[in-house]
């Protein structure tokens, strides 16, 4: 069950213009739960596998997929910030 969120029209109205959007807020509010539901793709930093070895290798490999893509966890390799702005 989903609980609709007051973040979740103003995520709707800032991937319009933009071409990235952070999300931020205490652990367990919501926030991968409101960006999954209009995220076309996603990748979790922190469970998958295959993350240490893209960010060694080219990091720029993790922002492939169907926009508006997620980038769970992010913080857990903070280099991924700095090819997300760009």
């Amino acid at each position: 069950m989903y609980y609709k969120r007051f973040i979740d029209t103003m995520l709707l109205e800032r991937l319009q213009g933009e071409g990235a959007v952070l999300i931020r807020g205490p652990k367990g509010c919501g926030k991968t739960k409101s960006a999954l539901r209009v995220a076309k793709s996603s990748v979790f930093m922190d469970t998958d596998v295959t993350v240490p070895f893209a960010m060694e290798i080219d990091p720029k490999r993790l922002l492939v997929g169907n926009p508006p893509r997620l980038i769970d966890k992010w913080q857990e390799y903070p280099l991924m910030w700095n090819y997300v702005k760009r």
